[in-house]
């Protein structure tokens, strides 16, 4: 274990710094292995670990991966980090110091993850300046990122849309989107459960069972989800009020009854035809940006992979969405391409595009290779 004096007065944001400048020279990792640094990853800029996809060699072994930065090593326990999955592809944690007993930093999938002391340094102006991707000196000499953001973009489209083929193929394009919808809705908390749902739940059983005397068709809708949904292990703790699966399938519910009204039959909904917009995603408790979300993620891709509604349409309504506001993950590339002051994902199709970008390349110890690099 090594354990100098932690050196308080520098913030944990010198140590990242440092680590962003890509470390030259022999290191020696607290298990005996030599590292050598071959990209230190990019800054996550959000919640989550601080750099991903890291390429690194320690003592031979080539490691792919996150990396998190501590001033002590014990804040890694301190932060919940161990029983957090989004930590669980952490390669490397690095420290000021090692006030831990051992060689390496637990993870509760098991993994042992190796520790890396690494002096922090007062704040200085640096020469050469730390990482600064190829992408962020092309912005800034003029070029503009929109024609290969938006070519990025509806390649993304094309993968949705052959991921959810298969669904269209076996079962028609309106339980596949039905499924996506839930999908969707259900959110990174509850994305699982609500599929299993759709499973549980067929669109054709759901319209027949929908119905209740005296009750409205979403009401009705909404309790058969629910019903359906009861013995499913849903996440209710940390999240919103609107957010919550009860209030979701609520939502789900409303926009099911919008697109299939009162004896429609199972089929592609009449109301989804050319000129889709958010709009068509709305429905009580479905704002302006979860609208957009489904439009994205449900809509045109399962609309381009059956075909229901001719290539150019889609192509077209999926330019024409606005971006329902980008996401965290992407902060630092969005500073890269223009920042707060020229912002870059303008459009959903341009932010699907950096979305693209960043978990193709950024994260994949690409950088510089990507189609705005290059």
């Amino acid at each position: 274990m090594t354990a100098p004096a932690a050196p308080a007065s520098f913030p944990e944001a010198a140590l990242a710094a440092r680590w962003a400048a890509g470390v030259a020279g022999p290191l020696r990792l607290e298990d005996g292995r030599g590292l050598r640094v071959v990209f230190p990853g990019t800054p996550a800029g959000g919640s989550g670990p601080d750099f991903t996809g890291a390429i690194l060699d320690a003592g031979g072994d080539l490691l792919r991966g996150d990396v998190e930065i501590h001033l002590r090593a014990s804040g890694w326990r301190r932060h919940g980090h161990a029983t957090d999955v989004a930590y669980g592809g952490v390669v490397l944690h690095v420290a000021a110091v090692n006030d831990e007993p051992g060689a390496f930093t637990f993870h509760r999938s098991g993994r042992l993850i190796p520790v890396l002391v690494l002096e922090a340094e007062p704040p200085r102006t640096a020469f050469p300046p730390p990482f600064t991707p190829p992408c962020a000196i092309r912005t800034a000499r003029g070029q503009a990122p929109g024609d290969v953001l938006e070519r990025m973009g509806l390649r993304r489209l094309r993968i949705k849309a052959a991921r959810v083929s298969p669904a269209v193929a076996a079962h028609g394009p309106a339980q596949a989107l039905y499924a996506l919808v839930l999908e969707t809705l259900g959110g990174g908390a509850n994305r699982e459960p609500f599929a299993a749902l759709a499973r549980r739940l067929p669109l054709a059983l759901l319209l027949e069972t929908g119905r209740l005397a005296g009750v409205s068709r979403t009401m009705a809708l909404g309790a058969a989800l629910k019903g359906a949904a009861a013995p499913l292990a849903l996440r209710r703790a940390g999240l919103r009020p609107m957010a919550s699966p009860g209030r979701r399938l609520e939502s789900a519910a409303a926009l099911i009854s919008r697109w299939w009204p009162e004896g429609a039959t199972p089929g592609w909904p009449a109301a989804l035809g050319a000129g889709i917009t958010w709009k068509d995603a709305s429905a009580a408790g479905i704002g302006r940006a979860t609208a957009i979300e489904v439009t994205v993620n449900a809509i045109l891709p399962v609309a381009l992979a059956s075909g229901v509604i001719p290539v150019a349409d889609v192509e077209a309504a999926w330019r024409a969405l606005p971006s329902p506001g980008t996401y965290g993950r992407l902060a630092r590339l969005q500073s890269w391409l223009g920042g707060e002051h020229n912002p870059p994902f303008t459009s959903a199709s341009r932010l699907q595009g950096g979305l693209l970008l960043h978990g193709d390349y950024c994260t994949r110890g690409a950088c510089g290779r990507c189609p705005f690099s290059g």
